[in-house]
């Protein structure tokens, strides 16, 4: 995983960033609009598709499903780097290749998520989905920025090569994992009959209802700041490399989130600590939205990195803690569909920073997540009441 989540992190920032240059007009101006089509198109598919993503996870070995993504997946980045390369590409290339990637994506976020339950027990949920949050948050520190950096010495049709050979080099490693066939009771269910039963059996449940409706708010509304990073390179007034740092301190950041959830172990508050981090993810966002300073983007993208990585994964770690074994793949899938939601967002978000500015549209995520967590925090009682 640690290659799979290389390749999918110097893709977040080279896919949007690659578009956002191609759409510069003859006065070097970039489209803030073509930015949030590209990040917008590339989680669309995710609406449709991740019901039955999550009901195929809970049917079939994990991990074949993991290596058939990563060949296609290589697929994806090989046609892009050889249309950059022979100057084929404008930025809606870019942009519906996206579309096929989102797709594939969205088989791997519940598959990857709902495998760490097939391999470890209840009380190691926690731990475990911490340390592959980890794997996610090294590479989420150094793959954007080691991107940002190919782009400038060698073009960027060499960092879609880089992305293509840790795609192959994650089939050949997944191998090692074990291969574990469901239960015959979840291979012989319908694929509707099982989409069916996981949107029930998420409804009726009220904790699993509850911490669904914390990742929709999160997704939604919090998870665009990580691709529309590249707007701020003339907020800022950087280049392609200085973007990519701004990605490596939010990597920073997610990595101690992500190593703090860990270290907990089988921590006894769970819904506490996701409100918290929660709440520190909102505060930092929008103190780093107003920032016009650099350095001190860098460094307050570290608490917004933490409070995002950090709920993410005691969130996960929480549903997977309350989910019953057989149900873990759809409600896993469930928790991806959420950024199918997010392209009506993206596109707000950039529409406001082409008409005013980034700093106002990040400023409002910042305030509406802040004023989320606190409610969970101050009023609200079912989640952060959860062990």
């Amino acid at each position: 995983m640690f290659l799979y989540f290389a390749a999918m992190q110097m893709t977040v920032l080279v896919r949007p960033w690659i578009a956002f240059d191609l759409s510069a007009d003859d006065l070097g101006h970039r489209s803030a609009l073509v930015l949030g089509l590209t990040v917008a198109a590339n989680n669309l598919p995710s609406l449709v598709l991740s019901p039955y993503a999550g009901a195929l996870a809970d049917r079939m070995s994990k991990r074949t499903i993991l290596q058939v993504c990563a060949v296609i997946m290589t697929l994806f980045a090989a046609a892009t780097g050889l249309g950059l390369a022979l100057s084929w590409f404008a930025w809606w290339h870019v942009m519906i290749i996206g579309i096929g990637q989102g797709a594939v994506m969205t088989f791997i976020t519940p598959t990857r998520r709902a495998i760490i339950g097939d391999l470890v027990g209840r009380e190691h949920l926690l731990n475990a989905t911490a340390l592959h949050t980890v794997t996610q948050n090294v590479n989420r520190m150094l793959m954007p920025a080691a991107g940002g950096f190919i782009i400038v010495a060698v073009g960027a049709e060499w960092a879609y090569a880089a992305i293509a050979a840790m795609y192959v080099a994650s089939v050949v490693l997944l191998f090692i994992v074990p291969k574990i066939i469901p239960s015959d009771a979840s291979r012989k269910r319908s694929m509707s009959g099982a989409v069916k039963e996981g949107f029930q059996y998420a409804a009726k449940d009220r904790t699993i209802r509850n911490l669904l409706l914390i990742a929709f708010v999160s997704t939604v509304i919090g998870q665009p700041l990580q691709h529309l990073l590249p707007l701020f390179a003339d907020v800022l007034d950087i280049s392609v490399a200085r973007v990519g740092l701004l990605f490596t301190f939010f990597g920073i950041g997610s990595l101690i989130g992500s190593t703090t959830a860990a270290s907990l172990g089988n921590f006894k508050h769970k819904g506490l600590l996701l409100v918290i981090f929660l709440t520190v993810w909102g505060a930092a966002i929008l103190a780093f939205a107003f920032s016009d300073v650099y350095l001190l983007s860098l460094l307050l993208l570290v608490p917004v990195g933490m409070g995002h990585s950090g709920r993410n994964t005691v969130n996960i770690a929480t549903l997977q803690t309350y989910t019953d074994p057989d149900m873990r793949g759809r409600v896993m899938a469930l928790n991806a569909m959420m950024s199918g939601f997010m392209p009506p967002a993206v596109l707000l978000i950039t529409a406001v920073a082409d008409f005013a500015n980034a700093q106002i549209a990040l400023g409002i995520v910042g305030g509406i997540i802040l004023a989320y967590g606190l409610w969970q925090l101050l009023i609200a009682r079912t989640v952060k009441t959860l062990e």
